[in-house]
């Protein structure tokens, strides 16, 4: 898969971390034991894994006046376990599996490693999201039913101030406002070709600092949300496909000229 030539480019971004990810139907009778046959798909290219607690389930609902979260009640005894995170050698690269998600993240290192681009991302998520459809049909006879599917982007921007943000965001419009710490957040409804709503993607920038508070950041994330068109991987990669062109398009729009000949937009 090729990346749409449409799509504004950099050689610099200052992407931190990517996810992409489905939410999915419980599997039924699965127990903690069971979970050792999901890391034995993945352990020779993830070869650590680290516990930790499990994600709330999250809806994107629309219609009403004010969108507001959808409270969850659960019937009869909780999920099974907690959520695992299967990490490649590097560690730029992890997976996250409990009983109705799968994850897949890069991120940003010492290291160095070049970021793969979503290309590459998606491909590696589609493979391992066939083996893990295939083991649970197998094991226990349970087909993915995916009812969410979200892509985020995370951006470090270093600043020598946060007064600076009218350089970087376009949103400002170099408002002459002597900022000293910004936490912000807003989201928007997207409609499909039809003018239905299909996601909402949400903005959100935070001051940041270094963990000596010695360097200030901007921490800019992307969130695109909400429920593919059906149940299967095929319409979960197609949404995460869309939701990668409107972050990238929204991140292009509300960023400066100026921070564009910093990351050296292509042309």
């Amino acid at each position: 898969m090729r990346r749409p030539e449409h799509l504004p480019d950099y050689s610099k971004p200052p992407l931190d971390e990517v996810v992409l990810g489905v939410q999915f139907a419980p599997i039924p009778n699965f127990t903690s034991v069971d979970t050792n046959g999901v890391w034995a798909l993945f352990k020779d290219d993830f070869p650590t894994v680290e516990e930790h607690p499990r994600l709330p389930p999250q809806f994107e609902t629309f219609g009403g006046s004010n969108p507001r979260p959808k409270i969850q009640f659960q019937v009869g005894s909780s999920p099974t376990g907690s959520r695992l995170w299967f990490v490649t050698a590097d560690d730029n690269h992890l997976i996250q599996f409990q009983t109705d998600r799968f994850l897949t993240n890069w991120r940003k290192r010492e290291n160095l490693q070049p970021y793969p681009h979503f290309e590459e991302i998606v491909e590696s998520f589609q493979a391992n999201i066939a083996l893990l459809a295939d083991h649970l049909e197998r094991s226990f006879s349970y087909e993915l039913q995916i009812n969410q599917a979200e892509v985020t982007y995370v951006n470090i921007i270093p600043v020598a101030d946060f007064s600076d943000a009218a350089n970087w965001f376009s949103i400002w419009n170099h408002s002459p406002l002597n900022i000293e710490a910004l936490n912000t957040s807003f989201n928007e409804v997207v409609l499909d070709g039809s003018g239905k709503p299909m996601a909402r993607l949400f903005h959100e920038i935070q001051s940041a600092f270094s963990i000596d508070e010695k360097h200030k950041a901007f921490k800019l994330s992307l969130t695109f949300r909400g429920k593919p068109a059906r149940q299967d991987v095929a319409s979960a990669i197609e949404f995460l496909r869309a939701g990668r062109e409107a972050i990238v398009t929204r991140f292009d729009e509300m960023t400066s000229e100026q921070a564009h000949k910093l990351w050296e937009r292509l042309e």
